[in-house]
């Protein structure tokens, strides 16, 4: 066997690719159960994008962590964001505990409805800030996305574990997703994601848009919370966004609900249901009910 052919044998075994096609199947099941519409047309469905935008791993958190990133678009802009990811779930019954995690990113109210024990209710949209100091948003796409990247690399950041340990934020340098066609709002758009270097798991989305606002044509920016750790994000020297964890903005949610986690089953790598997780605000980290074996 030649050198390269023994390298894909390697890679094709490698346990984290294959966990992570086993689990990928269960994933987009989970983010099937979401039914998703803006205030001002309840009756127009969010359109899911059932293949994920990105997918990452963590080996510093939980055991090793591991998920998969998708979006609910509202006519071609992404209107929300959901991670479902699993780790080791060592107490009894043993598994892989799934966890939903989820942002909202349109600049109206969501309403969202699904089954379960865990609920998701923002209680407001996303607004945007206009970006000072960015240049006029270029005529072209590609010029656009030339632009995009610079004003993306302008932000830097770091998270504090509970341990008060530092972590750096790195930017992703290809935006999970880009929209330079979307339909209504804007007329580009880029969504990007800072992730931290204790692993690939996005810490903080960071949100790019050029708009039209009275005539002018200008660059707006949002950055949104997707991590349980403090947080702290600066554009150039100044910082812009931060999240501090407290009784208003605990590990569940922050305080307006526009991000949401919270464990929801346990289960085998191959799907089997093992147990269902119902967080409380008591218990954060979720009550753990067996289920019968049928």
């Amino acid at each position: 066997m030649g050198i390269f052919s023994l390298l894909l044998v390697i890679a094709a075994d490698d346990p984290a690719d294959m966990l992570a096609k086993k689990m990928l199947p269960i994933y987009v099941k989970e983010v099937e159960s979401y039914k998703m519409a803006v205030t001002s047309a309840p009756d127009k469905p969010l359109v899911l994008k059932k293949e994920p935008v990105f997918e990452w791993s963590n080996p510093a958190r939980s055991g090793g962590q591991q998920g998969a990133v998708f979006l609910w678009l509202r006519d071609g802009r992404p209107a929300a964001l959901g991670c479902i990811f699993s780790e080791p779930y060592r107490q009894l019954p043993p598994g892989r505990k799934v966890t939903h995690e989820l942002h909202a990113l349109d600049p109206e109210k969501l309403l969202i409805t699904r089954e379960g024990l865990n609920k998701w209710n923002p209680q407001e949209g996303l607004a945007r800030i206009e970006l000072p100091d960015a240049p006029t948003p270029a005529d072209t796409p590609a010029g656009r996305l030339i632009q995009l990247r610079r004003l993306a690399q302008e932000f830097s950041g770091y998270s504090v574990d509970s341990d008060g340990k530092q972590w750096d934020l790195r930017l992703l340098s290809t935006p999970l997703f880009r929209y330079p066609a979307a339909k209504t709002g804007v007329v580009d758009g880029a969504l990007f994601a800072l992730v931290s270097n204790a692993g690939t798991d996005p810490e903080v989305l960071l949100l790019i848009e050029a708009r039209e606002n009275r005539g002018k044509l200008q660059w707006e920016f949002v950055c949104g919370r997707f991590s349980d750790w403090d947080l702290h994000v600066k554009r150039k020297d100044k910082e812009v966004f931060s999240s501090i964890r407290s009784e208003t903005n605990p590990v569940q949610h922050n305080p307006n609900h526009t991000y949401r986690v919270y464990p929801e089953k346990v289960i085998t790598p191959d799907g089997k249901l093992l147990a269902r997780v119902k967080q409380t605000p008591e218990i954060w980290w979720g009550e753990v009910i067996p289920v019968e074996d049928k």
